[in-house]
C-alpha cells in the first residue's frame, strides 16, 4: 500500500451548538459544548488512515494540552508523526466554531503553531496532500516534496482566501467546493473533484457525476476533510479516482450525521456497510462537501 503524506493544520476545535447562529452582536444560548481534535492537516489525516490508508502528518503544534490531545488522537489511528514539529512555548491552532440546528456552522481559526509549518522533506510517499491553512512557503514545499517523490500533489485550497491561486494550479489534482471552483476559475489545474454537497461530485474535466448518498445532517463541520483524506488515501493505496471517491463520499455522508470532526470520521467497515446498504432518503439532506 502507498503512502499518503499530508501538510497541514492540527487545531483544537471548541464547539458549540446551537437552535441557530448568532448575528453580529448577538448572544444565543446553546445547548451543548464539546472540545475536540481538527485541523484541515489532522482531520485528513484521521479521515485517511480510518479508512485504512498508510498516512503520515507534517505540520506543527504547540507543547500545550490542546497540542497534546491532538497528538494522542492521531497516534491513535495510526498516523505517523515523526515531521509535526513541537514548539516550545507556542500555542495549538485552535478553531471557534458554532453550529446550529440543521448542521451549518460558522467558523473562526486561529493558527497558532500552524503559521510556523515548514515546507515538509520527501519521503517516499505515492500520494501528497495539502490545505489553505498553513503558510505559502509550506503549500509550495509540497509540490517540491512530491515532485521529488514521484508522487501525486493534490490541493484542497481551503479556505479559499488563505491560499496563493497561483499556486493550486501547479498541482496535479484540485479538490473544492462550489464555492471554491468559483473564486479559483482560471487557477486550478485540469484534473478537479468539484465536490457539490448533497448532490455528490463530479469529476473535471471528463463530467462524470457521482451522486452522493442519503444523509440527515447533525453537524457538517469537517466533511470535506472526510471526502479529501479518503480520497487522497484511496489513490494513494491505488484505487481508480471514480473509486475513491465514491467510497470518499460516503465518509463523508457518515460524518456529517455526528458530532465534531475527528470523532464523526467512520471506519473503513462502516463505509463499506454504507456502500452495500445506503440508508434511506431523509426529508431534506443536506451539505457532505
Amino acid at each position: 500500500m502507498g503512502l499518503l503524506a499530508i501538510c497541514g493544520s492540527i487545531t483544537a476545535d471548541l464547539i458549540g451548538y446551537g437552535p441557530r447562529l448568532p448575528r453580529p452582536g448577538e448572544s444565543v444560548l446553546g445547548r451543548a459544548f464539546l472540545v475536540a481534535p481538527g485541523g484541515k492537516g489532522a482531520n485528513q489525516a484521521v479521515a485517511a488512515a480510518r479508512a485504512g490508508a498508510r498516512v503520515r502528518l507534517a505540520g506543527a503544534r504547540g507543547d500545550d494540552a490542546h497540542g497534546e490531545l491532538c497528538a494522542a488522537v492521531l497516534a491513535a489511528d495510526g498516523v505517523e508523526l515523526s515531521a509535526v514539529v513541537v514548539h516550545r512555548g507556542a500555542t495549538t491552532g485552535v478553531a471557534l466554531i458554532c453550529v446550529d440546528a440543521s448542521g451549518e456552522n460558522q467558523i473562526l481559526a486561529i493558527p497558532g503553531a500552524n503559521a510556523l509549518v515548514a515546507p515538509p522533506a520527501p519521503c517516499g510517499a505515492a500520494v501528497w496532500l495539502c490545505q489553505g491553512e498553513i503558510p505559502t512557503e509550506a503549500i509550495d514545499g509540497v509540490l517540491s516534496a512530491a515532485r521529488a517523490d514521484g508522487a501525486l500533489a493534490i490541493c484542497n485550497p481551503s479556505p479559499v482566501n488563505a491560499i496563493d491561486p497561483a499556486l493550486v494550479g501547479r498541482f496535479d489534482l484540485a479538490v473544492v467546493n462550489e464555492l471554491e471552483h468559483e473564486a479559483l476559475r482560471g487557477h486550478l489545474p485540469e484534473r478537479v473533484v468539484l465536490t457539490r454537497g448533497a448532490r455528490g461530485a463530479v469529476l473535471l474535466p471528463s463530467g462524470e457525476e457521482l451522486p452522493a448518498l442519503p444523509a440527515r445532517a447533525v453537524d457538517t463541520t469537517g466533511a470535506g476533510d472526510a471526502l479529501a483524506g479518503v480520497l487522497a488515501g484511496g489513490l494513494a493505496s491505488g484505487m481508480a479516482i471514480e473509486d475513491a471517491l465514491r467510497l470518499a463520499i460516503a465518509a463523508a455522508g457518515i460524518s456529517v450525521e455526528r458530532e465534531g470532526c475527528q470523532p464523526s470520521y467512520p471506519t473503513r467497515a462502516e463505509i463499506e456497510r454504507r456502500l452495500s446498504s445506503p440508508p434511506p432518503a431523509p426529508d431534506a439532506p443536506r451539505s457532505i462537501g
